[in-house]
């Protein structure tokens, strides 16, 4: 894996405040009151944030490193900046793709009209829960549930897309397909993604399930994604291996998908990285390790120099069960899962349970989707066609560009045109999602 095939990022998350109106037990960067705060080491210590200004030069760089990069403007609760129009609003004339990572408790439909007036393509709430309690317990604040379900409805009337984020638990396991059809049926959800426990930042300190038990969420999420396969996305986040899952049980589903350049289902550092509230740049919003800050040090050097950022790339240095693992290209673990766990983000996930060694590595040959591709042309667009193509985000663009291409060849289409475009979305399965 060469550090020249991961040029840039194409998803940024940035956490653009520690401030939250919820103390959720799982949260990654400790948000919320000062009194429910857990962590006090070094890369908790600085929880200053970046001013509007320099803001808008992170925006600057992002920009100009990473073209259209998906940014995810999330927290703490980054609707309680007060300057967040103003972020959303230099964000988007800079060309970005800006969704809003949010617990959904602060949206009205006045803040929603004003941010998709300004730009912004998306939200993502979170949801634990059908049983309000249980939500509220969660989440650690009382009408916690009652707020997001509200915001979700919202969002919905007003035609906002918009996900619904799941992290499965003790308190939730036994609920996903009811959750998931809660999330479609009653909120409008147009994906759901179902994420899987990384223990840092708070996550440290809850119970998790066991690693068997996971086998068995990964057969329940397999299901669901069958069931919505034409109505609803339904992802699995932070869970690498369900590639592997996949590969033994449904060799031929359209849920399977990887990253270029080796770096398998985990993209820490090699197409998406997070910002802190103080402009510490990590491969992972959930890994608590720096390549540097942004008042410092470039966007575009952190990226393709640091220490962090270069080993994390190191896919085919990882140990124990992933380093020896027949799937290593194609899943390669959580790595900061692996560090939250064993303090070493070239360990192996421990929230796989396979033995590696089943089969061939020359048998493994993962279909699917493939992200991170160069967005290049090799056979004759119309302008309306090509302009098409930028309705669609830059992390998944290339290869889109790359299946229309092959379809078009074996059909004997010379030039691509809209029409073309249009009869190949219309042979897909899944939905349509933010206007793609």
């Amino acid at each position: 894996m060469s550090a020249e095939t991961f040029d840039r990022p194409y998803v940024i998350s940035w956490n653009l405040t520690y401030r939250c109106n919820l103390s959720c037990e799982h949260c990654y960067l400790d948000a919320g009151p000062k009194k429910n705060r857990l962590l006090h080491t070094e890369n908790f210590s600085d929880r200053s944030e970046l001013t509007t200004a320099e803001c808008f030069k992170v925006i600057d760089e992002i920009a100009s490193f990473a073209p259209e990069c998906i940014t995810i403007l999330t927290g703490g609760e980054p609707l309680l900046r007060r300057d967040i129009v103003e972020i959303v609003r230099y964000a988007n004339s800079k060309m970005l793709w800006v969704v809003v990572g949010t617990n959904g408790v602060t949206i009205t439909e006045t803040l929603a009209q004003i941010l998709k007036a300004e730009g912004v393509r998306g939200f993502a709430l979170s949801l634990d829960a059908l049983d309000a309690e249980r939500h509220d317990k969660f989440r650690v604040v009382k009408g916690a549930w009652e707020n997001t379900v509200k915001g979700a409805k919202i969002l919905n009337s007003t035609g906002f897309p918009f996900i619904i984020q799941t992290t499965v638990g003790k308190h939730n396991v036994d609920d996903l397909e009811r959750i998931a059809a809660f999330a479609r049926d009653d909120l409008g959800a147009k994906v759901w993604n179902l994420y899987f426990l990384v223990q840092t930042g708070r996550g440290q300190f809850v119970s998790d399930i066991s690693a068997a038990e996971y086998e068995n969420v990964l057969r329940c999420l397999h299901a669901i994604q069958k069931r919505y396969l034409t109505s609803m996305k339904v992802n699995a986040k932070c869970a690498p291996h369900y590639t592997r899952w996949l590969f033994e049980q449904d060799p031929d589903s359209p849920a399977l998908k990887s990253f270029v350049g080796g770096a398998g289902g985990c993209p820490a550092g090699t197409h998406y990285l997070g910002i802190r509230p103080n402009g510490d740049v990590t491969p992972c919003p959930y890994l608590p390790l720096f390549g540097g800050n942004l008042k410092r040090t470039s966007l575009g050097e952190i990226w393709s120099s640091s220490e962090l950022f270069t080993r994390i790339r190191a896919r085919s240095s990882l140990k124990d069960r992933c380093g020896a693992c027949e799937f290593n290209a194609a899943c390669g673990g959580c790595r900061a899962r692996a560090y939250g766990v064993s303090g070493d983000i070239l360990a192996e996930d421990p929230l796989c349970s396979y033995q590696p060694g089943k089969y061939s590595p020359e048998l493994i040959r993962i279909g699917g989707a493939e992200y991170g591709h160069l967005a290049s042309l090799t056979i004759e667009w119309e302008p309306e066609a090509q302009q098409r193509m930028q309705l669609i985000p830059a992390f998944v663009r290339g290869m889109v560009i790359k299946r229309v291409e092959e379809y078009c060849r074996k059909e004997s289409i010379t030039v691509v045109t809209v029409q073309a475009l249009e009869g190949i979305r219309a042979r897909m399965p899944g939905p349509r999602v933010f206007g793609n």
